[in-house]
C-alpha cells in the first residue's frame, strides 16, 4: 500500500489537485445531519462492539444490512428522545446511519485520529467494491485531512472546508485505485464512506487477527 500512497502524491502533482466533482456546500438541513450525529453518537455509546462487529462486514450483504437494522431498531428504542427530542425512528440512509456510528467509534480511541490512521497505512482490511476502495485510498494517503473532516461540526463551514483537499484527491485516488468510472458523491457521503473504511483500517491495524 505504500506504493498506493506514492501514485498519489504523483497523480496528485501530474492532475493539479483538479476536483472529481464540484465540491458540496452544507447541507440544506444542518440539524438533521446534527441529530444523526447524537444518533450515531448514542449507538456507538451503547453498543460498541456489536457496532464493531456489524460494521467490519461486507455492507453489500445482507448480514450487514440486518445487523444494520437491528442497531437502528435499537437506537429508536434507546437513542431517539436524547438525538431528535422525542422517541421513533430517526430516518437516514443505511450509509449515513453507519458512517455517524463508525465516526463516533473512532472517537474512542485514546490516539489522535490521523495517528491511528498514519499507523493503519499498511493494514490489510478487505475492499468492499470501488467506493470503498477509494475511501481506503483516502484514508491511507491523507490521514491529517480526514481527521480534519472527522473533527469538524456536521453541516458546518468547518466540515466544508476540510473536505476541499479530500474532494481534490479523489480523481488521483481513483487512478490509483484502479477505479475507471468517475465517481460522485455529496459531503456527507463522503465523510460516512470514509468513516466507516477508516474504522475498519484501524481496526485492522490494532486488532490484525480479529
Amino acid at each position: 500500500m505504500i506504493r498506493q500512497v506514492s501514485v498519489l502524491a504523483t497523480a496528485l502533482a501530474m492532475a493539479g489537485a483538479a476536483p472529481a466533482l464540484a465540491q458540496q456546500g452544507p447541507a440544506a438541513d444542518p440539524a438533521a445531519r446534527q441529530a444523526l450525529d447524537a444518533y450515531g453518537r448514542c449507538v456507538a455509546e451503547r453498543k460498541p462492539q456489536e457496532s464493531q462487529r456489524v460494521l467490519a462486514q461486507d455492507f453489500r450483504s445482507s448480514a450487514y444490512r440486518t445487523g444494520l437494522r437491528m442497531l437502528s431498531d435499537d437506537a429508536e428504542r434507546n437513542c431517539a428522545k436524547a438525538a431528535v427530542g422525542q422517541k421513533g425512528a430517526m430516518r437516514s440512509s443505511n450509509l449515513l446511519f453507519a458512517g455517524a456510528v463508525a465516526e463516533n467509534l473512532i472517537e474512542q480511541g485514546v490516539e489522535p485520529v490521523n495517528v491511528r490512521l498514519a499507523m493503519a497505512v499498511n493494514a490489510k482490511a478487505d475492499t468492499f467494491g470501488p467506493t470503498d476502495a477509494l475511501a481506503q485510498c483516502l484514508a491511507r494517503s491523507l490521514p491529517d485531512q480526514v481527521a480534519a473532516l472527522f473533527a469538524a461540526g456536521p453541516a458546518s463551514e468547518e466540515e466544508l472546508a476540510a473536505s476541499a483537499p479530500l474532494f481534490s484527491a479523489i480523481a488521483p485516488c481513483s487512478q490509483a485505485a484502479g477505479i475507471e468510472n468517475r465517481i460522485e458523491m455529496s459531503l456527507p457521503a463522503m465523510r460516512a464512506m470514509l468513516a466507516t473504511a477508516a474504522l475498519r483500517l484501524i481496526s485492522k491495524s490494532e486488532n490484525p487477527d480479529a
